[in-house]
């Protein structure tokens, strides 16, 4: 986690987001690159509306004066001490831009702000980037103060080995307990001790340290990770996306469900082959 992205539009969430990556970058050495992204395909179906953005000379340059005075007072507020930031601001397209910006930097993890139930713009774009990331996404409502507790679910697929060892380096470099779980449901139930037997020989099978294995039954999986997340008091939830796109899009877009409508927990996730 040495070139960490945080696309910025320095709304709170993002500011969450920044918090997060220098807690991050201290850890491991990073350096953070804050991107921000006058997105011309969020008003491109109004040409007329698109043309003012690209073409206005003006206003770009007033923007961008915006938008360094926003980056200096948000860096000096939380990160005036950490000499490894970057900014840049660019008029373009989100997601090629992200999506460029990974490969031209060799960034390895992006951390990105969501409103989550509010279903605002960074919402449904953070979504956008988790799933077609190469590299891990973490999403967050609000940054914690410490990373103690990392909840780890485990569904009835054979598992990545290229996730299971990306969630051991995230373990690693906070030094937390990580919680191999599974999630019976009345869709989907398997003897509590075969699913613990299965749990273990990953752990084995990786050299994992410092780690629970845990079986727990609800209604769907979603609200039963949510319920474990919150009696453990995890500070970290980390998943495969291929694996887990329910609890995905209700941790980081639209929360209808009761049980997780109060979970801010940062999400983590890999894009599983």
């Amino acid at each position: 986690m040495k070139r960490i992205l945080v696309p910025c539009d320095f709304s709170k969430p993002a500011e969450e987001a920044f918090k997060f990556a220098v807690m991050i970058a201290e850890r491991s050495g990073g350096e953070i690159h804050v991107l921000n992204v006058v997105d011309i395909t969020a008003v491109g179906s109004v040409p007329s509306i698109a043309d003012s953005y690209v073409f206005n000379l003006d206003f770009l340059k007033e923007r961008e004066l915006e938008v360094e005075a926003k980056f200096k007072d948000m860096l000096s507020r939380n990160a005036a001490w950490f000499p490894r930031v970057v900014f840049k601001h660019v008029v373009s397209s989100l997601e090629a831009e992200i999506k460029d910006y990974i490969k031209r930097q060799e960034v390895d993890l992006i951390v990105m702000g969501t409103r989550g139930n509010a279903g605002a713009f960074f919402g449904s774009n953070t979504q956008r980037v988790v799933r077609h990331a190469t590299v891990p996404v973490i999403g967050i409502h609000t940054a914690p103060e410490k990373i103690e507790q990392i909840v780890f679910p485990i569904g009835s697929d054979v598992i990545d080995d290229a996730l299971v060892a990306e969630v051991k380096k995230l373990q690693e470099l906070f030094d937390a307990t990580l919680h191999l779980l599974h999630i019976n449901t009345p869709m989907l139930l398997r003897p509590d001790h075969l699913v613990l037997k299965d749990l273990q020989q990953l752990a084995t099978r990786h050299h994992l340290h410092y780690y629970r294995l845990s079986v727990r039954a609800d209604f769907n999986v979603e609200s039963g990770i949510a319920r474990y997340a919150r009696d453990v008091d995890a500070q970290l939830i980390a998943m495969g996306t291929h694996a887990w796109k329910g609890l995905l899009r209700l941790v980081l877009g639209s929360v209808t469900e009761d049980v997780v409508n109060d979970l801010s927990l940062p999400v983590w996730s890999y894009a599983m082959k």
